[in-house]
């Protein structure tokens, strides 16, 4: 699957092997997380575009939503939103991430849209701002995070790809684990070394990476492996 497919495999086939492998996903970040370091707000970000993570993201929180736990899915891409196309909803809609960031006064609350599926919710990454970098390096984002970690189970952020521009970057080191996806044949050796520095300079808990496009896996596209 190429990420500008909008297809939720989790919700058209809950029985297929790709979809148990969402579920393997969720399974492994279950029990990397302790009481010492829980792991309740998660980034997915890759290398570069077009690698799978929001694809990942989408039918991670699907599955995530399953076990009765509350979750939201936020488009932390203020660049280039896709996320909402997923559930058929509008990612750069007047309120978002971005005008939450701008307006310390508004509510999470005000910009928050249910999904077609139970117990998840999503937050869109809201109109382009004409400095997202700087909007998120910001205390506001701490505030926002920690408003919605009282409201939420579990939350799973969808940022840009580390090498594209910073603001993964920025975001990695405000959760409590990152899930980096590389992508078979298009991820390159070298990306994935400069991905591990600029995580380790921003202090962030790299939890593992999901390897997607495997054409050997008879199981399904994705692998999780710890990091």
């Amino acid at each position: 699957m190429k990420e500008r497919e909008t297809r939720l495999i989790s919700i058209e086939n809950r029985f297929s092997p790709i979809t148990e492998q969402y579920r393997n996903i969720r399974t492994s970040i279950q029990f990397a997380s302790s009481a010492g370091n829980p792991l309740k707000l998660v980034l997915v970000t890759s290398t570069e575009q077009e690698e799978g993570k929001t694809t990942l993201a989408s039918n991670l929180a699907v599955v995530m939503a399953e076990t009765n736990k509350k979750v939201l899915l936020i488009d932390g891409d203020l660049r280039r939103a896709t996320a909402g196309k997923f559930f058929s909803l509008v990612s750069s809609q007047n309120k978002g991430l971005s005008t939450l960031l701008s307006n310390a006064r508004s509510s999470p609350e005000e910009a928050i849209q249910s999904t077609q599926v139970k117990s998840l919710d999503f937050l869109p990454a809201g109109p382009i701002p004409p400095n997202p970098s700087e909007l998120l390096n910001s205390s506001r984002l701490d505030e926002i995070f920690m408003q919605l970690e009282e409201q939420y189970d579990f939350i799973i952020v969808d940022s840009p790809p580390l090498l594209v521009v910073t603001d993964a970057q920025i975001f990695s080191s405000k959760v409590d684990g990152v899930i980096l996806v590389v992508r078979e044949n298009r991820t390159k050796r070298n990306n994935l070394m400069k991905c591990k520095t600029l995580l380790e300079r921003s202090q962030a808990r790299l939890i593992g990476f999901v390897y997607n496009g495997a054409k050997s896996m008879s199981a399904g596209n994705y692998k999780y492996y710890k990091y």
